[in-house]
């Protein structure tokens, strides 16, 4: 027994969403098609079917993921547990130097070598220790190569 009243409380409803919006209305013309249907035990099944169907995918989907993301956790704690017994800096590691350390950096690219003195004048440092500092620092991060020369210490790049 359908109540007709019901019905035209459904036909309002159906026109003031048309007038607000026509994608919206598309979609409820499927739900009403599938509640049309929804008596039909046979029709009813294959919705269950379906749901079923695409429950397995995604549960296959989440599962990759899960896989995929235990794979990276478990990589970076090997890398982790790695660089910390070798006690060599990562070479995959990305890391963004101070503009101090750039400049100096860009500057030993330019003219292939630098000593303490140079550095200290290019940054205006007061004593030749802060110059020192800053490139033995560069050095033991593995940016720069060390090569004694007489009295002289030259830094290179490293490639």
């Amino acid at each position: 027994m359908i109540n007709h009243d019901a019905i035209k409380e459904l036909e309002k409803h159906k026109q003031v969403l048309e007038s607000i919006s026509p994608k919206f209305n598309e979609l409820t013309d499927d739900i009403q098609l599938l509640f049309e249907h929804s008596k039909d035990p046979a029709f009813v099944a294959a919705l269950l079917f379906k749901l079923a169907q695409e429950r397995e995918k995604t549960n296959k989907i989440l599962e990759s993921i899960n896989d995929k993301y235990d794979k990276i956790m478990f990589s970076l704690k090997t890398k982790e547990i790695d660089r910390e017994t070798a006690g060599s800096p990562d070479k995959n590691r990305f890391e963004v130097l101070p503009d101090q350390d750039q400049l100096i950096l860009k500057y030993i690219g330019g003219n292939g070598k630098a000593t303490a003195r140079e550095i200290q004048s290019i940054m205006s440092y007061r004593g030749l220790n802060a110059a020192s500092q800053r490139l033995n620092k560069l050095f033991k991060e593995g940016h720069l190569s060390k090569v004694q020369s007489g009295k002289k210490v030259l830094y290179l790049l490293k490639m």
